[in-house]
């Protein structure tokens, strides 16, 4: 059973090579994002960065293996992997452990961005979800911090979810952003875009020195 998720979790979420950030971006620090379809990793990536690279919509996973990207907004190295599965997801922890395991020392990532969606209210616990993911991460001593997509601004927002997710993947840091301003049917915002410079900073804190 255990083989066939593996093949299976392989086949729907490919790491192998592309874990490995391209030799063009060799210089810089690597960030891994992980997190379930619908999360916003694309989007992210695109606001981090200040690109328009990452293709991004609604929906079915449009990032179909991980895609490494750079722009002028900030020195650092972005993977973009595919939407986790919840078919295949008690065997993700370990593709993604053995994935890592392939890659010499310079060529990990440096820092795992987890991402949710915090207009779900999910924290994602259980077996096979994000939570495995991080504890692979754990094990393989690579620091991680959880950035919570769509979310209001406010110190106080999300509270409640913030504590299920310290209580499901740990004591994470958490970051919230919205990546992108939300707007009403008559054009009035809703949300503003926030956050993107604080989880820059949050980043820089955690990555190796320059």
């Amino acid at each position: 059973m255990l083989s066939w998720l593996r093949r299976t979790a392989a086949a729907l979420w490919p790491f192998g090579e592309h874990l490995r950030a391209p030799d063009a971006l060799a210089g810089l620090p690597r960030v891994l994002l992980l997190g379930p379809t619908g999360a916003g990793k694309s989007t992210l990536v695109n606001a981090v960065l200040g690109i328009d690279s990452a293709e991004a919509r609604s929906g079915a996973p449009v990032t179909v293996r991980t895609t490494w990207h750079a722009g002028p907004a900030w020195p650092a190295a972005l993977g973009d992997t595919r939407g986790l599965e919840t078919a295949a997801g008690q065997a993700q922890a370990v593709v993604l452990r053995q994935a890592l395991a392939a890659l010499g020392p310079g060529e990990r990532p440096d820092l795992a961005w987890l991402v949710l969606n915090a207009e779900t209210g999910r924290a994602h616990a259980g077996a096979g979800t994000l939570a495995a993911l991080a504890e692979a991460l754990r094990a393989e001593g690579i620091p991680a911090l959880v950035v919570l997509t769509h979310a209001e601004p406010g110190e106080d927002a999300h509270a409640g979810l913030r504590a299920r997710i310290a209580g499901v993947l740990g004591p994470l840091p958490v970051v919230r952003v919205n990546a992108r301003e939300t707007r009403g049917e008559d054009g009035a915002v809703l949300v503003p875009e926030h956050g993107v410079d604080v989880l820059r900073a949050a980043s820089d804190a955690l990555l190796p020195a320059r």
